[in-house]
């Protein structure tokens, strides 16, 4: 009785080689499976979680989402929980607060002066939040100006004064905080330096070396995240080399007999 046999590629091979064949494929897809962490970011959203994944040694992918110009960042799904504290530790994505052009951008039903100054301040916070974001070490900043509101005063009443709250959270070195009030006063008219409050807090996750996140594989050093896909791509080839040896093998023996 003939055993049944398959036909892969213009090749005629036992079903059971073939079908060990279809389990090592299978292996490998399934040892190679991703996660999304974030999706519909910018490209820039996305390059900066990348960059942080793999500060981290955790290996991240970007795909585009279509032609609508968003992404999504992958990881192996055993590497989410690590990515997910990194991105948190991160301040990613980093979703940057409205300015000038955002708030002021959409033309809309006429405002009332009370709504006018409530978006300009907001407009303003935003831009001295994204000034600050770009200084060196700082992950993520937060400015909220108190401007009182114009009226009529008495002869003996002292002026409103305006007053700035500065939130920055960084990695390493604190930033400067002299040059945050002086940067905020002077964006803020009738601001005091002594009128602005800085908080700073460092982030909880501590910069490490770029080999610390790596995995060895025998000469072979690659990000925690790729080794186990390393891993079922070279188990798999391996499995696969045997099959193809033994249906090589059977071959030459019905061959000869």
């Amino acid at each position: 009785m003939h055993s049944r046999q398959v036909e892969v590629k213009g090749a005629r091979l036992p079903r059971g080689v073939a079908r060990a064949v279809a389990w090592a494929l299978a292996l490998t897809a399934a040892l190679g499976c991703e996660a999304t962490l974030e999706a519909g970011l910018s490209e820039g959203e996305a390059n900066q979680m990348i960059v942080a994944l793999h500060a981290q040694g955790v290996g991240a992918t970007k795909e585009s989402e279509g032609p609508e110009g968003r992404y999504r960042v992958r990881v192996t799904n055993d590497d989410v929980a690590r990515a997910l504290d990194v991105l948190r530790d991160e301040g990613l994505p980093r979703r940057d607060a409205p300015g000038f052009a955002e708030v002021f951008g959409q033309p809309g039903l006429v405002p009332t002066a009370t709504e006018e100054r409530a978006r300009y301040v907001a407009a303003l916070g935003g831009e001295l939040s994204r000034t600050i974001a770009a200084f060196d070490g700082v992950v993520e900043a937060r400015v909220h100006v108190a401007v009182p509101e114009r009226r009529r005063l008495a002869l003996d009443e002292a002026p409103p004064t305006p007053r700035a709250s500065v939130f920055v959270r960084h990695r390493a070195e604190p930033p400067d905080e002299a040059a945050i009030r002086a940067l905020v006063a002077g964006a803020v008219e009738g601001l005091a330096e002594d009128a602005v409050t800085v908080v700073v807090q460092r982030t909880s996750q501590p910069a490490t070396p770029a080999d610390a996140g790596l995995a060895q594989l025998g000469p072979i050093a690659v990000s925690r995240g790729s080794a186990t896909i390393l891993k079922a791509v070279l188990g798999a080839a391996f499995l696969l080399h045997l099959v193809l040896a033994a249906a090589l093998v059977i071959a030459w023996r019905r061959r000869r007999a």
